[in-house]
C-alpha cells in the first residue's frame, strides 16, 4: 500500500464518491478555474499535469480554455474511473489521460509540461522527493500551483477537536504538528511509526526547498488563506 492510500485507506466507492463530490464543487465555482487560468496568462501552456487529482477537475479550464493535454495522476487503483465518465459529460472530445502513480517517481521525462498543479497532496507526500520530481517535469519558465496544509491546519483541528470532544482528531494533528516541527528545524522529514507520514508546510520551508530546484514562490492564488495557503511556483527560465 502506498503513501496516500496509508494514509486516507478509503475504499474505491469512498474514493470515488469524494471524486465526484470535489467535481461538483469545482463546477459549483467557476472562480477557481478563472483564478488558474489568470495565474499562467503570460505561458503557452500545452501540457497539464494534476497530482493527486482526483477526477481531474483542476485540468478542466486549461483542457477547455486553452485546449491543452492534461494527465491525471493518483495513487489509487480507481484513478481514472470517475474522470473519464465526468469529462464526457462536459467535454467528450477533451485530450485527457489518466495514469496510476505516486509524485515521489513521476513516469514523465524532464520539462514535460508547462504546469503541473497539486493541491492539499504534498502532507501526506515524501516532500523533498515529491518536490524535485515535481520541478522535474516542468519546463523552464512553467508554473507549480500549490496548495498546503499550514501548521494553522493542524492547529485550528485541535480546537476542533477540544470542542467536539474528538480525541482521535486531537491526536492525529498533534502527530502531525511535531513531525512538521522536525522537519521544519532538522531539513529532514520524520516517517517513523511515532510521527506518522504527513506534515505540514510553510512558505519559509518550501522556499528553502524549492530554490535549489531553480523554483520561486510568485505569488498567491485568491482562494489562499492561512490554514491552506495557495501558491503560484515559477521554474527559472
Amino acid at each position: 500500500m502506498n503513501t496516500t492510500e496509508r494514509f486516507f485507506k478509503i475504499s474505491g466507492t469512498e474514493y470515488e464518491r469524494y471524486a465526484r463530490a470535489a467535481w461538483q464543487r469545482y463546477i459549483n465555482a467557476p472562480s477557481r478555474a478563472e483564478a488558474s487560468l489568470a495565474a499562467v496568462a503570460d505561458i503557452k501552456v500545452e501540457r497539464v499535469l494534476d497530482i493527486g487529482c482526483g477526477a481531474g477537475h483542476e485540468l478542466i479550464p486549461f483542457i477547455l480554455h486553452r485546449r491543452a493535454w492534461g494527465v491525471g495522476l493518483d495513487v489509487v487503483p480507481e484513478t481514472g474511473r470517475a474522470g473519464f465518465e465526468l469529462f464526457g459529460t462536459i467535454a467528450p472530445q477533451a485530450r485527457v489521460n489518466f495514469v496510476r502513480g505516486a509524485a515521489e517517481a513521476l513516469p514523465f521525462r524532464d520539462g514535460h509540461f508547462d504546469v503541473v498543479v497539486c493541491r492539499l497532496a504534498l502532507p501526506y507526500m515524501e516532500n523533498d522527493r515529491a518536490l524535485a520530481e515535481m520541478a522535474r517535469v516542468i519546463r523552464r519558465g512553467g508554473a507549480l500551483l500549490l496548495k498546503i496544509h499550514h501548521a494553522v491546519y493542524y492547529l485550528r483541528k485541535i480546537a476542533n477537536g477540544l470542542s467536539n470532544r474528538d480525541g482521535l482528531s486531537m491526536v492525529h494533528a498533534v502527530r502531525v504538528l511535531l513531525a512538521g516541527s522536525i522537519y521544519y528545524s532538522t531539513n529532514r522529514q520524520p516517517r517513523t511509526r511515532l510521527t506518522g507520514g504527513e506534515t505540514f508546510q510553510t512558505r519559509s520551508l518550501l522556499r528553502r526547498k524549492l530554490s535549489p530546484l531553480g523554483m520561486l514562490i510568485e505569488s498567491e492564488l485568491p482562494d489562499s488563506n492561512s490554514a491552506t495557503p495557495s501558491f503560484v511556483i515559477r521554474k527559472s527560465a
